[in-house]
């Protein structure tokens, strides 16, 4: 079955010119025998309907009549789709030519999600060499499953990273799981990380299949270091934590929502860093709170204390000192070669707990 189950690439794009050939080539360059290209575009005002339109037949073009954002724009694409595996490539992002097969390779029927690390490159192309997510070796559904529990949040791959099956984003919508009071403060991935655990299960590869771009108007990436940004991240992750609380009420799953963002490091990362890059009143409650978080943390020892070194060093550094510590946390193009190898090294620890007793659903 591997070897002829199909993928369906949809590149979702916006105003994303500069870049969006480049990804609807890595999606038509896939060395996959069953494979389609699905381009949507979410009522672009550059330039980017005439290259879609450049491709003709090749690929197969939603074009939006308004701008719904992220998820509008995939859910009027996904249905399209003709195969069982979805793969959303965003449009300034590439995939390597055998991502699509090597996600065919490794699809079992119970599969509804795989993520695989993608390798950073800037705005022309050249890889920054940088790895991210680093995985760790002992992911398995359950305890990725206990881990969103927990925290949130676990070990996830940017949109781009991840497979999907149709069959989980169609449950997914006839459970209600697309319905936002506003579907603009969500993203895709965010929402696939919270339900895919609980619905079959997920697979980690950690083989690169595909490039991030970091850019001048990349939304997600760190490229500017920012105490705004960061207080942005820090309310995008406690809005997941906020659809996450509701997933699991329409589930019958138990889940503490001030326990979940109590426990989340990332949060407080954001937290601290857009104290400490903007009035920096409240950077003593939020030292408190990461710093319990490290101690509680499912993590071996010597990653609780490097976290926690960081986390101290970043609130009592002078603020031009605390932004380099920042950045060489959150921007990958000015990290050092060696501590980008020691990062690698501190990612084959494993950093999870071993199975919990969270349960998955059969909705």
């Amino acid at each position: 079955m591997s070897e002829l189950i199909g993928v369906s690439i949809i590149v979702v794009n916006y105003n994303n010119e500069r870049f969006l050939a480049a990804a609807i080539d890595s999606a038509l360059g896939q060395n996959h025998v069953r494979c389609e290209t699905i381009v949507v575009d979410d009522f672009s005002t550059d330039h980017s309907r005439e290259i879609i339109a450049s491709y003709g037949e090749r690929v197969q073009a939603v074009l939006r009549e308004s701008n719904g954002h992220q998820i509008a724009a995939l859910n009027s694409a996904w249905p399209l789709a003709r195969y069982p595996i979805l793969i959303f490539l965003d449009s300034d992002d590439l995939l390597l030519c055998h991502a699509a097969a090597t996600v065919a390779q490794f699809w079992t029927t119970e599969t509804v999600k795989m993520q695989f690390p993608l390798l950073t490159i800037d705005g022309a192309g050249i890889q920054l060499g940088h790895l991210a997510p680093k995985y760790p070796p002992n992911l398995t559904t359950a305890t990725i499953r206990t881990e969103v529990l927990r925290t949130g949040g676990s070990p996830n791959s940017p949109a781009s990273g991840n497979a999907y099956s149709r069959s989980l984003l169609d449950r997914i919508r006839i459970d209600g799981g697309f319905e936002f009071e506003n579907s603009r403060e969500h993203w895709m991935d965010a929402v696939l990380e919270c339900n895919a655990p609980f619905y079959g299960e997920v697979v980690t590869l950690h083989e690169p299949l595909g490039c991030y771009r970091i850019h001048d108007s990349n939304l997600y990436a760190f490229n500017t270091i920012s105490g705004a940004r960061f207080a942005d991240k820090a309310h995008t992750f406690e809005l997941k934590v906020d659809y996450l609380a509701g997933r699991c009420r329409n589930w019958g799953i138990p889940f503490n929502r001030a326990a979940a963002l109590d426990g989340a490091i990332w949060l407080h990362e954001c937290r601290l860093c857009a104290a400490k890059l903007g009035k920096g009143t409240a950077v003593p409650f939020t030292l408190r709170g990461a710093l319990n978080a490290c101690i509680r943390a499912q993590l071996p020892f010597v990653n609780r204390v490097l976290r926690i070194i960081w986390f101290i060093g970043a609130a009592a550094a002078p603020r031009f000192l605390a932004k380099q510590l920042i950045a060489l946390r959150f921007a990958p193009s000015q990290r050092p070669a060696w501590f980008e190898n020691l990062l690698m090294k501190l990612s084959k620890i494993n950093i999870l707990p071993g199975p919990g007793r969270a349960r998955s659903i059969n909705p």
